[in-house]
């Protein structure tokens, strides 16, 4: 028989390793099904500015060391897509740039057009990352490994998510450390 305070640290284990892997196999079978063409998204017309002003106030919190800052284009930032998929990329970046800012600092998102395209940005000043890890980060279960990262949780699905879902509705996605 174990003390009280144990069995429940015993349990928020169990209940944190459920979340993360209940995370996995979702964004898993998210990607599967995109891949393969069984889930089509859905297209109509929303400003990504207001997604942009969403995603902030999600994060924007008082645990957060971090400081959130919207540049949004004098422009119109109306597109066509799935504003659904669009709040689950943006959540997925910003989340992202918090993660591997673990000090804090400032995460600025913005949107601008240019030509027929909303060109969306999530920039943080955290650890970086190499020319190699760059080049590998949209692969499914790719994890940069390296002593400033190992301790930062993620399933390595997240990115390729991001990836499919920026394509399938017409955009790309690229990054820069």
């Amino acid at each position: 028989d174990f003390p009280l305070e144990r069995k429940r640290k015993f349990l928020s284990v169990i209940n944190n390793e459920t979340i993360r892997l209940t995370k996995l196999v979702n964004d898993f079978l998210d990607l599967k099904r995109l891949e393969s063409g069984a889930e089509k998204l859905r297209t109509e017309r929303f400003d990504v500015a207001t997604l942009l002003d969403d995603t902030v106030t999600l994060f924007r919190r008082d645990d957060l060391p971090h400081a959130f800052e919207l540049e949004i284009g004098d422009d119109s930032t109306l597109v066509r897509g799935d504003p659904d998929r669009t709040r689950q990329i943006l959540a997925n970046l910003v989340s992202n740039a918090v993660k591997f800012s673990p000090d804090g600092g400032r995460v600025t998102i913005g949107a601008r057009r240019e030509g027929a395209f909303v060109v969306v940005s999530v920039r943080d000043n955290g650890i970086g990352m190499s020319e190699q890890t760059i080049a590998k980060l949209f692969r499914k279960f790719f994890r940069a490994d390296n002593a400033e990262t190992r301790s930062i949780g993620g399933t390595g699905l997240g990115l390729a998510l991001v990836k499919e879902i920026v394509e399938q509705q017409g955009g790309r996605v690229s990054v820069t450390s």
